[in-house]
């Protein structure tokens, strides 16, 4: 009786190990992109989806869009989720690429990277633009292209979009940034949100290396002025502390770019023309002092 007893109080034991484990293990994290992937339509107006889905990740994206890959990942890109539809009759397929950002700003930031198009009501932001759409929603930024033009694919590019930013479970806020660039004369289908001096050169080619020290640990947004008779652009970066910030205005200062700090904050002017109406822009960065 006493060995029956012994192995019963083993077997408790083990029982109870097993439920305590059990309990405190962690549950099962829900992957959003296989959510999105089931959650793409198979058919819209015709256009079927045509073959399987494919993913990339930030060593493989280089073989789906070498040459552009940079600018994602400039932005914080974690995964990139990839689906064709096959048009009918004659008309052209459609590409939908759904890039899974490490944030929501950094979703705003890519998305900002090219401003042309018109505005079209789809996830937080949408442009459209012959044959191409883009949006962004949360930390999730879309582009959907028709590989040839019609008014029907048109119609059905935007169909898929639209069906794709409502499966996002997501929202996000545009950058704190960006709200604090003057409004005066502010044309804000100029704003960039960004971090790396590829991008800044994208907009605005300075020509030189990195004058402002600019990376993935730092914060910029770009917009454009008309202030009276003058244009210029105007610059704000946030850096990680102020000696980095330190070394930015040192060497924009070398390069001949008006520039001001304060603290890890640094707001500089290019291109401006003329120069007198920028310095008063300037100003304005840090509440026209």
């Amino acid at each position: 009786m006493g060995a029956d007893s012994s192995t019963s109080t083993v077997v408790a034991a083990a029982v109870l190990a097993g439920i305590l484990m059990g309990c405190s293990a962690e549950p099962q994290q829900t992957d959003e992109l296989e959510i999105l992937q089931s959650a793409l339509p198979a058919d819209i107006d015709g256009w079927l989806r045509d073959g399987e889905v494919q993913i990339f990740d930030t060593e493989s994206i280089f073989s789906y869009i070498d040459g552009h890959a940079e600018v994602y990942l400039s932005f914080g890109m974690k995964r990139c989720l990839s689906q064709r539809y096959r048009g009918p009759d004659d008309e052209p397929d459609i590409v939908l690429d759904l890039f899974e950002m490490d944030a929501a700003d950094n979703a705003y930031g890519v998305f900002t990277h090219d401003r042309d198009g018109d505005v079209v009501d789809i996830g937080q932001g949408a442009l459209f633009r012959e044959s191409w759409l883009s949006f962004w929603n949360g930390r999730w930024f879309g582009s959907v292209y028709a590989e040839g033009e019609s008014e029907r694919s048109a119609a059905a590019l935007i169909a898929i979009a639209n069906a794709t930013a409502d499966a996002i479970n997501d929202e996000g806020s545009v950058p704190a940034m960006v709200s604090e660039l003057p409004t005066g004369g502010l044309d804000e289908r100029s704003i960039r949100f960004f971090h790396t001096q590829e991008i800044l050169n994208g907009v605005v080619n300075l020509g030189f290396a990195n004058p402002f020290v600019l990376s993935l640990e730092t914060d910029a947004v770009l917009g454009r002025y008309q202030r009276d008779s003058g244009t210029a652009w105007l610059l704000l970066v946030e850096y990680p502390d102020g000696a980095t910030a330190g070394r930015a205005e040192a060497g924009a200062r070398e390069v001949g770019i008006m520039v001001r700090r304060d603290g890890t904050r640094l707001a500089a002017i290019l291109t401006p023309d003329p120069a007198e109406p920028a310095e008063r822009l300037l100003a304005d960065a840090f509440g026209g002092e």
